[in-house]
């Protein structure tokens, strides 16, 4: 295949080729324009609550052209039968796992470092850690890989990525520090069971702990400058 990339020419050999070629929302033929409900680029347009523009009428999955999970259209059709019959208690959730069962898998969640840079300027650190510091992935043979953390203000966990043998398994735990806006420094008092593959997110954690200690190294110099009493 012959193409190019960063504005050079470029031939590039391979077995196989995938061409994905995208979808489009299936909503032809049901009657939508009649009853006044209106259709968009991406499907049936919903609001956070998965009504559509017409309040009696929901549409989940992906259909309404959200994110097109089976996980999450399983989480939007959760909450829209829910705000049926609990009005104003369905609405779902933007913070959508999802994981490319590659090999190795990849797997995200939240912000990545250009959007948090984007929406926090500076005050953005990111911590990665190489799988080939994991017992449990050495042991395994599957070393190669990498975790990465987007934290922002506060050292809160705004977003993460992970590429790696079972990715979309190690993925949730961080998912849930950035549902709760978390710090990634909280992980590293949680005890993981050893060996696991999890146990690379407490050494991140880990990393990240001892870091923020190191910046208040000044403090044992000032406490040895103290008078004993």
């Amino acid at each position: 295949m012959h193409g190019r990339e960063a504005g050079r020419s470029g031939r590039w050999e391979a077995d196989e080729l995938l061409v994905g070629v995208g979808r489009a929302p299936n909503t032809e033929g049901l009657g939508l324009a009649e009853v006044g409900v209106e259709v968009g680029p991406r499907g049936i347009k919903v609001d956070e609550r998965m009504r559509t523009t017409v309040g009696s009428v929901y549409a989940a999955g992906d259909v309404a052209g959200r994110f097109l999970f089976t996980h999450s259209a399983a989480h939007e059709a959760v909450r829209a039968v829910r705000d049926m019959f609990f009005p104003g208690r369905g609405t779902v959730s933007n913070l959508v796992p999802w994981c490319t069962f590659t090999d190795p898998e990849l797997a995200h969640v939240g912000m990545t470092e250009a959007e948090a840079r984007a929406a926090h300027g500076d005050n953005v650190k990111v911590w990665r850690f190489d799988l080939s510091h994991s017992d449990r992935a050495r042991a395994d043979g599957d070393g190669d890989g990498r975790i990465v953390a987007v934290c922002g203000p506060r050292g809160r966990l705004v977003g993460a990525s992970v590429l790696a043998a079972g990715a979309g398994e190690l993925i949730h735990e961080l998912a849930l520090l950035v549902h709760q806006r978390d710090k990634l420094t909280n992980l590293s008092g949680m005890i993981h069971a050893y060996p696991t593959r999890s146990t690379a997110i407490s050494q991140l954690a880990g990393e990240a702990t001892f870091a923020s200690a190191r910046r208040l190294r000044w403090l044992t110099r000032l406490s040895r400058a103290w008078p004993a009493r």
